[in-house]
């Protein structure tokens, strides 16, 4: 039987689990957490090589950046401690080699002795760091079998060992099991909650493979584990270099070279430009994709009588507002990638009815997509010279990185080195900004800063002259208002002039006979719909984890 499920992990994995020639067997992980602030780790391996190989690497990621509870990015790097492998020969990655490469490798074996068959492998560790404080609790969420394993491993157990008085049950404790980002609490493990214990085991006939995870996520009161990030001297911390300095503003120089635009005189228009949707119009305004830019599609379809938007007010005191997208015809073929791939993801999956809130943590993939669509369609608008910069500046920006950070640490400290990296990182990811708009570029902007300041700057007069001549002007232009934020003071200056809502939008809960109560009601709507469609799941019996989700990245092989 063992050869035959054997033979079907074979066939059914990637190639690269079998390509080191060997399979863990059986794998048990035991998690110490102590009060303290940090916990223990014992990992055994029942190894079969499958082809003599010397034996085992096993690497744990250091770095990471993690989001705090105020949404901002934190650097956490984790100290590992206490390496032991009993009854085996091993070596560990240098502190330099763990600096530059933001993890630790552990190599088990010798160099002139070869083994095969099934080995047992134990390895003892120490973790600091390595728990996240959120508020009243604080979460050990740890990477038990990380992705970058080069085996397939048969059968996971874990057991974590939790300080005295903590209570585990499912609502506190999580698995998550597969691909990585897999965010559905996995049901192949059998788990048991005792005597302050949370234990899992995979099933007979389970197996993870190369780039899968089985990440735990354990969530606890605050006052069980006590914070304990260690974290270099103050002095050391904010100590700031005048190369670093030299480099940021040297970038500083480039950017206004290759990235700042060239100053453009705007010209009033009273329409934008021809060919520019108010999606193109809201980038090219700020030269960013941002969510709102998309959302603007919306009144566009409908004044071009795609579709017909109806209010859902809210029902009951905690309730809120929705909105119903009702198709009544299909976009044009002749429209950019990002608006056909919105308007029928929309309708070719939902149908010709689509409620907002049924989109709520399912089609933020979707606009995603189509904001990469719209910032690759607005490159015609820029330098293509802008980009050949950007190229070399991100290439030095690394270089100088990979050079500086080796200098500083032994010239300056450990803090200097670090800060090196992250100084060049940003350099090279701020030179993604470097874009510069071209000839057609500005003049398409100049159009557009004078169609903004119109709707911006107009009186009522002007545009009482242009209803005359196009009854349905506001409809054509409310969309591009909505782009550059100013809906609400555009409509306002159609209120005076008894013009009527457009008609192509509902409101079961009142009738929108004015303007400016239609600009009310619409801007409400399409900030609940905004939400709901760019919103990612957070899960709530999930925990809020997911598969190699956690601390506790990395994998090994063999050697």
């Amino acid at each position: 039987m063992k050869k035959l499920i054997f033979i079907l992990l074979l066939f059914s994995a990637p190639p690269v689990a079998f390509a080191q020639g060997f399979v863990v067997n059986n794998f048990i992980a035991d998690f110490y957490l102590n009060e303290e602030g940090y916990f223990d780790v014992i990992e055994n391996y029942e190894v079969e090589f499958l082809q003599p190989k010397h034996g085992l690497y096993r690497e744990i990621l250091t770095d990471y950046t993690i989001k705090n509870t105020d949404g901002k990015n934190e650097k956490r790097h984790l100290v590992i401690q206490h390496i032991e492998v009993p009854n085996h020969h091993f070596e560990i990655s240098s502190k330099w080699e763990q600096r530059t490469d933001g993890k630790i490798e552990i190599k088990i074996g010798e160099k002139d002795k070869l083994v095969s068959g099934i080995q047992h492998y134990e390895i003892r560790y120490r973790v600091y760091n390595g728990f996240l404080f959120d508020g009243d609790l604080v979460q050990f969420y740890w990477n038990i079998k990380p992705n970058g394993w080069r085996a397939i491993f048969q059968q996971i157990s874990f057991n974590i060992h939790t300080p005295e008085g903590a209570e585990l049950f499912p609502e506190n404790c999580f698995v998550y099991a597969g691909n990585t980002g897999t965010t559905v609490v996995s049901t192949d493990f059998e788990n048991t909650y005792s005597n302050g214990k949370f234990s899992g085991k995979s099933p007979r006939y389970y197996f993870s493979a190369p780039g899968q995870d089985v990440t735990v996520l354990v969530k606890l009161p605050q006052n069980l584990i006590r914070e304990n990030i260690i974290k270099p001297p103050f002095w050391q911390q904010y100590g700031w270099m005048a190369a670093l300095a030299t480099l940021l503003v040297a970038f500083w120089l480039v950017w206004l070279k290759f990235g700042k635009d060239d100053k453009v005189t705007s010209v009033t228009t009273y329409y934008p430009p021809q060919g520019i949707d108010p999606a193109m119009a809201g980038y090219l305004i700020n030269d960013r994709d941002d969510a709102s830019d998309l959302m603007a599609l919306i009144p566009h379809w409908a004044s071009q009588g795609l579709i017909e938007i109806e209010e859902i007010p809210k029902s009951g005191i905690f309730g809120k507002s929705d909105m119903k997208l009702r198709k009544l015809d299909n976009i044009p073929i002749s429209t950019p990638e990002y608006e056909q791939s919105m308007f029928n993801s929309l309708f070719n999956i939902w149908g010709n009815e689509v409620l907002v809130s049924s989109l709520n943590r399912s089609f933020y993939v979707v606009m995603n997509l189509c904001r990469e669509h719209l910032k690759k369609t607005a490159q015609q608008y820029y330098e293509s010279r802008a980009k050949k910069v950007m190229k070399i500046t991100t290439r030095v920006a690394v270089a100088l990185g990979v050079i500086l950070s080796p200098v500083f640490l032994f010239t300056v400290g450990v803090t200097a080195a670090f800060l090196a990296p992250v100084v060049c990182v940003f350099i090279a990811f701020m030179s993604f900004y470097l874009q510069k708009k071209n000839q057609h570029g500005n003049a398409v902007f100049s159009e557009l800063m004078g169609f903004r300041e119109f709707i911006k700057l107009t009186e009522v007069n002007q545009i009482k002259a242009l209803i005359e001549q196009d009854p349905h002007y506001f409809e054509k232009t409310m969309s591009y208002a909505l782009a550059f934020g100013l809906l609400d003071g555009w409509a306002k200056k159609f209120d005076s002039l008894n013009v009527p809502p457009p008609t192509w939008y509902h409101s079961s809960g009142s009738q929108l006979w004015k303007m400016q109560l239609f600009s009310k009601s619409f801007q409400v709507s399409m900030a609940s719909a905004q939400s709901a469609m760019v919103r990612a799941p957070s899960g709530s019996r999930s925990g809020g984890g997911s598969s190699g989700g956690g601390f506790g990245g990395g994998g090994g092989g063999s050697w």
